[in-house]
């Protein structure tokens, strides 16, 4: 089995980027599921009902989220029943900490979580969190989507629980790490990376975050547009073993 999991898809327009490309890269990697992270879908934050439905149409099968996971409000009144996994150790009633896909005889959890270095949110432990879930799993192969800003924290946790998940996939930073790997039977990346406009910061327009940080003042940045963006994310191979693979591509829209 081939799993494709995409970065952090930023802006709504990358939709239309994967809508014309996702296709080829599946054909590429000889991919069977398609799971993304799309926090940052709608105007950079959240995820509304109509980009949903668009980036289920597209063929992605599950979608993690994070820290702007409520972003949009709307998000309450589709997430119960939709194919989305949200932070576990977000204290909330909506959605669902475990979601699961069957392909072939197999099934697959998706685990979302979130960190809590240098994240301004009130937040479970992530650790104790999956220490809870753990044993509730019923599934041939558990991908953890672990939402933070902190390496260290990341990579405590897949130490942690190498050999006991498939998978520890980095999100949020928004910047592809080239330290993936496999321990004790589980693949790690720091961060996936991104799906979004390349000529940016983190998929935001460039010149509105450097004003932000040369004066100081807090103001609303917007998503970034050009005609050439990135796709960003990895390919699991699991068989017998687990294999990891960047994917890393430059796409220039016309």
């Amino acid at each position: 089995m081939r799993i494709l999991y995409l970065g952090d898809i930023v802006g709504e327009d990358t939709i239309e980027v994967l809508k014309r490309n996702l296709d080829a890269i599946k054909n590429e990697y000889k991919i069977n599921v398609v799971c993304a992270n799309c926090e940052n879908v709608s105007k950079g934050k959240g995820l509304t009902y109509k980009h949903y439905k668009s980036l289920k149409s597209l063929g992605i099968q599950a979608m993690s989220m994070g820290n702007h996971t409520f972003s949009k409000s709307e998000i309450k009144d589709f997430i119960d029943d939709a194919t989305i996994c949200r932070p576990a150790n977000l204290n909330t009633a909506y959605g669902k900490g475990v979601l699961y896909l069957n392909y072939n005889d197999k099934k697959i959890a998706i685990v979302n979580l979130l960190g809590r270095v240098f994240l301004n949110t009130p937040l479970d432990c992530p650790f104790k969190t999956m220490d809870q879930i753990l044993p509730t799993i019923k599934a041939d192969y558990i991908l953890v989507d672990f939402h933070g800003e902190a390496t260290s924290e990341k990579k405590a946790f897949f130490y942690d629980f190498a050999g006991k998940v498939t998978a520890v996939l980095g999100s949020h930073t928004h910047t592809q790490t080239a330290d993936e790997q496999v321990y004790n039977g589980t693949a790690f990346i720091t961060d996936m990376g991104m799906c979004g406009v390349y000529e940016s910061i983190l998929g935001d327009d460039k010149d509105s975050v450097i004003n932000r940080f040369r004066s100081g003042v807090y103001e609303p940045l917007a998503v970034a547009k050009a005609n050439e963006y990135i796709i960003n994310g990895v390919v699991l191979d699991i068989n017998k073993d687990v294999k990891i693979t960047r994917v890393n591509k430059r796409l220039k829209m016309e």
